[in-house]
This record gives C-alpha cells, structure tokens and sequence, in this order.
C-alpha cells in the first residue's frame, strides 16, 4: 500500500492511497468466501455456493464492502504510519480501479488535532484578592434581605424618587399610536397596562422617563415625549420621538420592614437570632467571595497559557462551535423579547462574536487536552456517572434509558471529554504561585422592584 500525505492549512490533510493489486484480490477473495457462506440460492446446500456465482450474482454488494475495507485499510494505515492524530474524515473521492494493474486508489480528506508544543504550565503567576468578610458587608446583604421583603402599600401624595407608581402606558408615533402605525414595535412602547414603576434616579427603562414621573399623583394624565437613542434597537424607531400618554392608578410609598427580632424570625424561622442570621450571612459572604475568587483564578490561568502559544486550529471544531455559541446567543435573545426579524439585522454581528469567541474556545480545550494527556490526568468514573445523573434529571428522563441512548449517540465520550478538561484545568490551578491582594468591594448593587 502506497501512501502519500499533504498537509494544508486549518489542520487539514489530503491522504493518496494506492492499494496494490495483490491486496485488492486478496480481500475481494475474502469477502466473497464470507458471502458464500452466508446466502442461501436455491439448488445448493448453506455454504456450498460456488464462488463464482456468489461474485457474479452480488457483483455489487462485494465491490461495496471492497470499497469499504480497503478505504478502512488505507485510512488506518495512513494515521499509523504518518502519526496523525484524526479528528475526522472530510470526505472520501477519487476512488478508482485501474484497469491495467487490478489495483485500487482513492483520496481522503482529513480534519487533524493540531499539533504544537505546550508552554510552561505549572507554577502560573496569578493575582487574588484575600477573602475578607467586613461588617459592611453583612450590613449590605441585610439590606438586601430586608429590601426583598419590602411592601408598597397606597399613599395619596404626589410621587417622588423611590415610590412605585402604577401605570396605563400608550406610544404614539406623530399622533397616531403605535399599535396600529408600527404593529411590530416593540410591545412596551405600544401600550402598558397598570405596569408597577419604580422610579429611581437611573433610569432602565428608557431616559427621561421616570424623570417625567416625580410629582405625578393618583388619576393625573400626563403626555411625556422622550426621543430613543440613534442605536435603539428597533431600527424603525432609531432617533425618533415617541409621545407617551400616561394615566397614573396609584402611587405606593416602599417600605423596607426594620431589622426586628420578629422579621428576623419570619426570614430565619423561630430558632434565629439577630447573631444566627448574621454568621449564616457572614458565611454566605464567604462563599460568594470564593466562588468569585475561584473564577478569577480559573479566567488568569487560562488567559496565562492562551497567550504563550499560537497554532492553527481545524476550521471544523471552530465551525461547530460557533455554531453552538450562535444558538445560545439567539435563544436568549429571543427569551428577552427580541424579534426574529431584528435577529436576522444582528446576524452578521452575532457570528463574528460567536467565531471570535469560538476560536478562542477551541485553542483553550486543546491546550487544556494536551495539559490532560502529557499529566496522564483521569476523569473518575464516579464523576462521569453523577454528570450522567443530572443530564437525565434536567430531560426529566428515566436513568436507564438515558444511559442506552447516551451511549448510541456518543454523549458519554463527550462528558468524559468534558470532564477532562475541568480536570486539566484544576490540574493547572493548583499548580499556579498565588499572590494575594487585597479585598476588591463588591459591586453588587441593591434595588427594589
């Protein structure tokens, strides 16, 4: 067997595979000695068709399951010899018998694992801040238990920053109102009925408007024209002015229940006490404070090593998961209330952030595989079985035929995959030299809605 290879770009390859003729007669030989013991014609005993006319009655069948070995064969034999490291067949072409010697060639296309050498991986320089956990810290997550519990109860007084007002809301676009002008506006700026407001010195539903709000009282009528931004995401609608016509039901006055032994019973139940509740917040804290610690490890290790090497990656992987990424991105549009039709504006926008970060990915996972392999790292089995566990229970689906279906569809190699690189990754924090830093503020902010 003849073998040549080319290598192209992308981690592509082209293998020429030549059989030789001697091979060529000797499997054809053995395929047909394997059909003839196997069919069943009439006039013969089970086993005992000749040859002959087991070649000549399957003629095609035989040349089928020929194509099939040899190509198996040839494919083999290419990987071995030339140590490559197949992460697919592209596609197969070319294939011929040749007349003049019985010999047998054809052409495979070949997606490759790039090949590359990894950077210096243990001892990773990263930054973190020391976990601290203050009493402003515990003061603050009070607040905010305290501001999940809070009422809004009636007051008949003219509303300022900080109450909630309930509206009945209606766009007009120069007098006429938007339902009926523009029916694929967006529904918010069309009409809204006895929707709650809480009116905050920011604003996050469009700016001016709850400005346009304080002094607003029970049953007033009030008309706010607010122009939308020249990138509003609604392209009709870019830089024009929406009037609104606003009736005011209600003004409610937010309060926030005061931290008392009987609040704090209520939330914690009869046992708490004002010092339960603040060490189960303080550890609380803590968590949170390593979690985010843990990330920022993961995020400068991985960004650490992404930057000491460059290799070209296979156009296929980075296809498939920008592919993956791309979906994600429209599905959660879509659930935030975006259109389909504004989707298809952003498409070309949402690929090239997909690609982007889908190169990104795949460089990390196989530097991260190369990592796995060259620490000869394991994904316990224990692991894979109790990931396994929570994919059934997410699809809401009995644990036995999760795993048959698993295992014909290949989900398992694919969390093994998975795993292994989470292991590769653990493998290369524990490994990195720490420098502590000290505490970052939290940036998480409190509003009551």
């Amino acid at each position: 067997m003849n073998i040549n290879v080319e290598h192209q770009p992308n981690c592509r390859a082209v293998a020429h595979v030549h059989v030789l003729a001697d091979q060529v007669t000797k499997e054809r030989d053995s395929i047909i000695s394997y059909f003839s013991g196997m069919v069943r014609l009439p006039g013969y005993r089970p086993g005992k068709v000749p040859k002959t006319i087991v070649a000549k009655r399957y003629e095609n069948e035989v040349k089928e399951e020929l194509e099939k070995k040899l190509i198996g064969d040839g494919l083999r034999q290419a990987v071995k010899s030339e140590g490559l490291e197949l992460l697919g067949v592209l596609g197969v072409k070319d294939k011929m018998y040749h007349d003049t010697d019985k010999s047998f060639s054809f052409t495979v296309e070949l997606s490759l694992a790039p090949k590359f050498e990894l950077p210096e991986y243990t001892g990773i320089p990263v930054k973190l801040p020391r976990i601290e956990v203050t009493d402003a810290d515990i003061d603050h997550d009070l607040l905010h238990l305290r501001e999940n519990q809070a009422t809004y109860e009636d007051v008949e007084r003219a509303a300022a920053i900080g109450d909630v007002v309930v509206l009945t809301v209606t766009g007009s676009l120069d007098g006429q109102p938007l339902a009926e002008s523009m029916p694929d506006a967006p529904a918010h700026l069309k009409e809204m009925k006895e929707n709650w407001f809480l009116l905050a010195e920011e604003d996050d539903f469009l700016p001016g408007f709850y400005a346009g709000l304080v002094g607003i009282a029970k049953d007033e009528e009030r008309t706010l024209n607010l122009a939308l931004a020249d990138d509003f995401n609604f392209e009709a609608l870019q830089g024009k002015t929406i009037a609104f016509a606003v009736t005011c039901h209600a003004v409610k006055n937010k309060a926030v229940p005061e931290l008392t032994e009987e609040f704090i019973k209520k939330i914690g139940g009869e046992e708490m006490t004002l010092e339960t509740l603040r060490d189960e917040v303080r550890d609380a804290i803590r968590r949170r404070k390593e979690q985010a610690r843990d990330a920022a490890k993961s995020n400068q290790v991985i960004a650490h090593i992404f930057e000491k090497v460059e290799f070209e990656l296979p156009q296929e992987a980075v296809n498939r998961e920008a592919q993956r990424r791309t979906n994600e991105i429209a599905q959660r549009a879509m659930q935030q209330g975006i259109s389909e039709e504004e989707l298809i504006k952003q498409q070309d926008e949402i690929l090239n952030s997909a690609t982007s970060q889908a190169r990104n990915n795949v460089k990390v996972s196989f530097i991260l595989e190369q990592v796995a392999k060259k620490e000869n790292l394991e994904v316990p089995g224990q692991k894979i079985a109790m990931a396994l566990a929570q994919l059934a229970e997410r699809q809401r689906m009995p644990a036995k035929k999760f795993m048959s279906e698993a295992q014909k569809s290949g989900l398992i190699d694919n969390v093994r995959g998975d795993l292994l690189l989470q292991e590769a990754l653990e493998f290369l924090k524990d490994k990195a030299v720490v420098e502590e830093t000290d505490p970052e503020p939290e940036t998480c902010e409190v509003h009551g809605h």
